[in-house]
C-alpha cells in the first residue's frame, strides 16, 4: 500500500504542472479575445459614433483620466461611472443620436462623441478611444493672451465643467485676504476670488464686486486705482443690494502680481 501511496502521488505530480498550463493558457486566450473583440476609435477632432444596447452596459477607455458632460434631457436616462481612464455606460431606454463630450482632466481637450441607444445587440463591450493629436506629440503649454486670461476667467465663474477652458501653462497664486483703496467708490465691496499666472509672467485676477446700496451703479474702468493691462467687468451695472444683480466680477490683467500691481 505504501509504494502504491508513493507512485500516485509522483503520477499527480507530474499532471500539476501540465494542469497549470492549461490554466494559464485559457486565461491567456480569454483576455486576448477582450482585447480582439474590442472596438477602437480615434479621435481627430471629428465627433466619433458609439450605440448603446439598452440595459447592458458598456466600457469606454481613454489614456487619461476623464469627465463626462451629459445632454440635459439624458441625465436620468444614461447611467454614468467614471474610474480613471474608463467611462462605464448604461441606458436606461433607448434614445437617438445625442452629443456627449469627453473632457481630459489633465489638458481640457474635449473629445466629442455621438451616441444612441436602443435594442439592438452591440458587437463588443469595450471601446477604445485613442486621441491622435496627444499620440502624435505632446501639447505644448499654452501661450496666453490678455483676452484668453479673461475668458478662462469667467468660464471658471459662470460656465459649467465641460466648457472649462484648460488650465495649461497656469498656476494659481495667493491673493490678499481683503482689498481696500482698489474702486473709487466707498459703498461698492470687494471681495478676493482667484488668481493665475502664466509663465510668461502675466497675472489675471478674479474680483467679485459688490453694491452695498440700495441704488444702482454704472461701473467704468476709470474707477479702478492700480495699474493694469486690461480690466474688464462681468456686468457694467450693478443693482441695489435688494436684488440678486447686486454682484458681478471683476478680471483685471497684469504683467506683476495683483497687490503689486495695487501699489503702483
Amino acid at each position: 500500500m505504501e509504494r502504491t501511496h508513493k507512485k500516485n502521488s509522483k503520477e499527480n505530480n507530474g499532471r500539476r504542472p501540465r494542469n497549470w498550463c492549461k490554466f494559464f493558457i485559457v486565461l491567456f486566450f480569454m483576455s486576448s479575445n477582450v482585447a480582439a473583440f474590442a472596438d477602437r476609435l480615434e479621435w481627430d477632432k471629428v465627433p466619433l459614433k458609439l450605440d448603446l444596447e439598452v440595459g447592458t452596459e458598456r466600457f469606454v477607455h481613454f489614456s487619461v483620466p476623464i469627465d463626462v458632460g451629459v445632454p440635459d434631457n439624458l441625465v436620468e436616462y444614461v447611467r454614468i461611472q467614471v474610474v480613471g481612464n474608463s467611462v462605464y455606460l448604461t441606458a436606461a431606454q433607448d434614445f437617438d443620436r445625442q452629443r456627449f463630450l469627453f473632457r481630459s482632466k489633465e489638458d481640457g481637450t474635449v473629445m466629442v462623441v455621438d451616441i444612441k441607444a436602443d435594442t439592438i445587440a452591440v458587437d463588443s463591450e469595450h471601446v477604445y478611444i485613442n486621441d491622435v493629436s496627444r499620440s502624435q506629440s505632446k501639447q505644448p503649454k499654452k501661450q496666453w493672451t490678455p483676452a484668453q486670461l479673461t475668458q478662462f476667467a469667467a468660464r471658471v465663474l459662470y460656465a459649467p465643467q465641460r466648457l472649462r477652458l484648460s488650465s495649461n501653462g497656469l498656476t494659481k497664486v495667493p491673493l490678499p485676504k481683503q482689498v481696500v483703496s482698489l474702486i473709487r467708490h466707498e459703498r461698492i465691496h470687494v471681495r478676493p476670488y482667484a488668481s493665475w499666472k502664466t509663465e510668461k509672467g502675466l497675472f489675471v485676477t478674479v474680483l467679485m464686486l459688490i453694491n452695498t446700496t440700495n441704488q444702482p451703479i454704472e461701473l467704468h474702468p476709470l474707477m479702478l486705482r492700480g495699474r493694469w493691462v486690461a480690466a474688464t467687468f462681468h456686468h457694467y451695472r450693478l443693482l441695489s443690494n435688494t436684488t440678486n444683480a447686486n454682484i458681478t466680477a471683476l478680471y483685471l490683467i497684469s504683467d506683476q502680481p495683483f497687490a503689486q500691481a495695487m501699489d503702483f
